[in-house]
């Protein structure tokens, strides 16, 4: 029996196509603290295993250009890049890591220990992703800045446009 209320589920994927398993997963990226959420993270990269926690710092130094310098057996510091990334960017792991990875992902972060306490709240949460923050703006180009001083005019120069041609 399916229901027009987009929480219900058949076969284990909601009413809107998403996997029930990945709306778990970002129930928990959307509404835990922090602190708990790298706990689940941590857990699950550890059941995971070394060759699961390769291909994903592969796909979080590919997305993020970042974790260069760490290796599979950084669990804590790829756990908490995990996080943040999703924190400061949502959906930027979601939508960019690849479906198999990120699935055997959310189904260990969601199975853990952390992520059973964590769903607390999943009954009448709304599934609405945040509002992407605004781009920083970009910092000043202090080169550019000196070589549009020296295409400025000069301003002593004289106004007159045949002041050099009549000279010659």
């Amino acid at each position: 029996m399916t229901s027009s209320h987009p929480r219900s589920t058949v076969h284990g994927v909601t009413t809107r196509g998403e996997p029930e398993v990945m709306r778990r997963y970002r129930h928990i990226l959307r509404t835990a603290a922090t602190d708990w959420q790298e706990t689940a993270h941590r857990h699950a990269l550890t059941t995971l295993g070394t060759s699961a926690r390769a291909a994903i710092l592969g796909e979080v130094q590919r997305l993020l250009l970042a974790g260069t310098r760490l290796g599979a057996h950084d669990t804590h510091d790829i756990a908490r890049i995990l996080v943040l990334a999703e924190r400061r960017r949502p959906r930027v792991l979601l939508d960019g890591m690849r479906p198999d990875l990120l699935r055997r992902l959310a189904t260990a972060v969601v199975e853990s220990p952390a992520g059973r306490m964590l769903r607390a709240g999943y009954d009448v949460w709304d599934g609405e992703d945040p509002p992407l923050p605004p781009d920083p703006p970009l910092e000043v180009d202090h080169h550019q800045r000196w070589m549009d001083l020296v295409a400025a005019p000069d301003p002593y120069a004289r106004r007159d446009p045949g002041y050099r041609r009549r000279r010659g």
